[in-house]
């Protein structure tokens, strides 16, 4: 007597994981303006439905991006805690350079105009906070003893320089011949004088 397949179902996470996985694509293949429900549907070999199903409508599937952004982003970042805090705060400015440069879609998702992140009160801001204030913490460790600094604004200014890099970089605006070393320029000028005082 033959037995009957048992078919076992694809668990939740998995499928949004995939659906994912096709819209990241669609994103870094053909930008935002890409990324419909039919065109992510496609990608991933389902019907639209399927993503309908997963993430209600288009702008749920962009905020589901942006936060999958924002932890790729975190990670970028991410510096053993255990190195020197000017080296550890120069490897997270490097993280942060290569993920714009290697994923301009996804970063200009998350920091371009109309991105989710405008909304300060939603769940995607507030993750975007998180990385954020990695750069806080990564500028308090190098300026341990000085009570008086506002590592906030020390992060504004640090993130607006390199945003400003990248941005320039990626729009192939540099006056220099080498834009990495231009990069490290940058990084000197910022951690000397988070440390003219040590």
């Amino acid at each position: 007597m033959s037995s009957v397949p048992v078919r076992r179902r694809t668990a939740s996470h998995q499928v949004s994981a995939a659906l994912l996985d096709a819209a990241e694509a669609v994103l870094d293949r053909d930008g935002l303006d890409g990324v419909t429900v039919r065109a992510v549907a496609h990608e991933a070999g389902v019907s639209p439905m399927s993503v309908y199903n997963k993430f209600e409508n288009k702008n749920g599937l962009i905020v589901a991006l942006a936060m999958r952004a924002l932890e790729q982003l975190a990670e970028a970042i991410d510096a053993p805690g255990k190195i020197d805090p000017v080296e550890r705060f120069r490897r997270a400015c490097r993280g942060y350079r290569d993920f714009a440069l290697r994923h301009p879609a996804r970063y200009s998702l998350i920091f371009g105009t109309g991105s989710p992140l405008e909304d300060r009160s939603s769940e995607v801001s507030r993750s975007g906070r998180a990385v954020f204030d990695v750069l806080v913490e990564l500028i308090r460790a190098m300026r341990s003893g000085d009570v008086q600094c506002d590592s906030t604004e020390d992060a504004q200014v640090v993130w607006s320089a390199l945003h400003g890099a990248v941005t320039i970089e990626q729009a192939h605006r540099d006056q220099t011949p080498d834009a990495t070393d231009t990069f490290e320029h940058l990084l000197d000028i910022l951690t000397t004088s988070f440390t003219a005082d040590r």
